[in-house]
């Protein structure tokens, strides 16, 4: 079961393919993350406080460097990325164009487009990790999204991934304890250590 993939798997539990307006009308009122992959829906519980804490303080991380380098881009938590009417992804993290940033607040946007991603990181969730290692990254990778981040909230590891051609290659990893600089849109140093940092 381990080899086939999450998306797979969740196909079962469903009797109809879904569309991009199920899930955006769905997000409104579940109890549970909705995303969908292939007309698949992908559903995972609410994000545990460890989750979301290690999320915020890795969004801030990101908008202090890229504020820092002058890169135009905007780090987002938990926002839509769609394409299409069969897929819409939620990564924990997206940093985005400014240009795409600022056309979406004005229009009050409920999902950017993939080419308007930089980077997209996920926080590993108990019993989703299939689709955040396998399925997730190859859709981000079709769509050509640069950089991809695994982040593991247990261990306060964080692995990065470079597109290569139409696949992510490893490109850093870091532990906490030891400070590391990490590439992606422009090199962040940080030590994951500090996610679980309260002030």
């Amino acid at each position: 079961m381990a080899d086939i993939p999450w998306s797979t798997r969740m196909q079962a539990g469903f009797d109809r393919e879904w569309t991009a307006g199920d899930v955006l009308a769905a997000q409104q009122t579940s109890l549970f993350r909705v995303e969908l992959l292939d007309g698949i829906p992908l559903m995972s519980p609410l994000p545990t406080l460890r989750h979301q804490h290690v999320s915020g303080v890795l969004a801030d991380i990101l908008r202090r460097a890229v504020d820092d380098s002058g890169v135009g881009a905007v780090p987002f938590k938990s926002v839509n990325v769609r394409r299409g009417h069969r897929d819409v992804l939620r990564p924990d993290i997206a940093v985005v164009t400014s240009t795409a940033a600022i056309g979406a607040l004005e229009s009050d946007a409920v999902a950017f487009a993939p080419e308007d991603v930089l980077l997209a990181a996920e926080i590993l969730s108990p019993g989703h990790e299939g689709a955040d290692r396998i399925d997730k990254p190859a859709r981000y990778a079709e769509w050509n999204i640069p950089s991809y981040w695994i982040v593991d909230p247990k261990t306060l590891s964080i692995d990065t991934y470079t597109l290569d051609g139409d696949v992510y290659v490893a490109s850093g990893s870091a532990a906490p304890g030891a400070v590391a600089t990490l590439p992606a849109l422009t090199p962040i140093t940080l030590d994951p250590g500090t996610l679980l940092r309260l002030w």
